[in-house]
């Protein structure tokens, strides 16, 4: 085990929110660029990095904070009034030194080498395209693609879930560990309507040796036996990997829909719609409308506070988390995705005839839209996994919960 530097004073959460608030100015200045760019800008992600944030979720036995993943969230809000691609990848990333936790301690002596911290994306969802594997000298052997790796370019590595052959002649399911240097980047992959500026770019490995140390069985993670336990005594690891996934996600949705709020009410402050002859701030249908779609974007962030500051509360009294927790925890991530979707709908339709010029508004609608279509903010088979759950049905065999 590599000595770890004097861990760094941990913050507040409100400390650490007021750092994230005193960043939306700058961010609203250069997250256009982002779009432009196809990715955020390296100076983002070091503003985001020495501000701590990367530290929020990473075990305190590596220099992190170790703190509740709703604080990131917290954060990720404050994030996304100022620009949605970087709370994309904060949300999702900032979650990610937990992963790095889970494989064995030699392996987070290399990601987490004297405490520093680290960007850590994650290729799990079925992402991999032409991948194979191999066994060579008691490494694996990785060639293949993958796409929709979002943050690579700022990344320090990567968590990639591939099928690999067994000494015993059969294949299971592995998290491998890779450097984001490792990676070639196709930059001119990513060329989408929504989520432009989060670089979630088509990547490729050539002959890429992992050691088996930078190795863990997928079962052992989605069962909470991760051999990084040996070290991280964190509440974090005995939560459920797909419940504490989902949430990431739909914490972005939830953040990027109170950001497109923040600018519908800059709006509608100076707007005198055409047909009204009066501002729009005097129209009482107008203001019934951000009423609801206020309350309904502000409910679905709460309801992923609940959610995930629940599970550590089980997780710090050690009780088990039962199948319908879990089948909840996929639904609700999915129903707090549409809550914001449709408040912030509500808030765009609110605007009337001219209502979208290019411009932050356009923007927050289109990368709203594209976050919810992940695949696991698709409610329908979310819902027909509660159902099971709730009826005591078994789960199919590929359920991710």
């Amino acid at each position: 085990m590599l000595p770890i530097a004097t861990p760094p004073a941990i913050p507040s959460t409100d400390e650490l929110v007021e750092r994230a608030h005193a960043m939306i100015p700058h961010l609203r200045a250069v997250g256009p660029g982002h779009d432009t760019a196809r990715r955020i800008s390296d100076d983002v992600a070091r503003r985001l990095r020495d501000a701590g944030f990367f530290r929020i979720c990473q075990p305190v036995e590596n220099g992190g904070y170790g703190m509740r993943p709703s604080t990131l969230w917290r954060v990720s809000r404050e994030i996304a009034r100022g620009d949605s691609a970087t709370a994309w990848i904060l949300s999702l990333a900032g979650l990610h030194p937990w992963m790095a936790g889970m494989f064995p301690p030699e392996a987070q002596d290399e990601v987490f080498a004297g405490g520093q911290d680290a960007v850590v994306i994650a290729l799990t969802g079925n992402v991999g395209r032409g991948v194979q594997a191999r066994l060579e000298d008691g490494h694996y052997v990785l060639d293949g693609k993958w796409t929709y790796a979002s943050g690579i370019d700022v990344a320090d590595w990567a968590a990639t879930l591939v099928e690999v052959p067994t000494a015993e002649g059969g294949t299971e399911l592995r998290l491998l560990l890779v450097p984001r240097a490792s990676f070639r980047i196709d930059h001119d992959s990513w060329n989408v309507f929504g989520m432009k500026g989060t670089g979630s770019k088509d990547v490729y490995l050539s002959g890429e040796r992992v050691p088996p140390h930078r190795s863990i069985r997928w079962s052992d993670v989605q069962c909470n036996q991760v051999p990084g336990l040996a070290r991280n005594k964190g509440p974090i690891y005995r939560i459920p990997h797909t419940s504490l996934f989902v949430m990431s996600v739909a914490a972005a949705a939830t953040a990027v829909a109170t950001g497109l709020l923040d600018i519908n009410l800059e709006t509608i402050r100076k707007r005198t719609p055409v047909g009204l002859n009066a501002p729009q701030v005097e129209d009482r249908f107008s203001l019934a409308e951000l009423g609801k779609a206020g309350a309904k974007i502000e409910g679905a962030f709460h309801l992923l506070l609940r959610n995930v500051d629940e599970m550590w509360d089980q997780a710090v009294a050690g009780q088990p988390f039962t199948v319908a927790q879990r089948t909840r925890y996929r639904m609700d991530g999915a129903l707090i995705c549409d809550m914001a979707m449709e408040g912030a709908d509500a808030l765009v339709r609110n605007l009337g005839g001219g209502l979208m010029p290019l411009g932050p508004l356009e923007r927050y609608f289109r990368d709203l839209h594209a976050m919810a279509s992940h695949f696991l903010m698709q409610s329908a088979p979310s819902a027909e996994l509660h159902g099971r759950a709730l009826l005591g049905m078994p789960m199919p065999a590929n359920a991710r919960i």
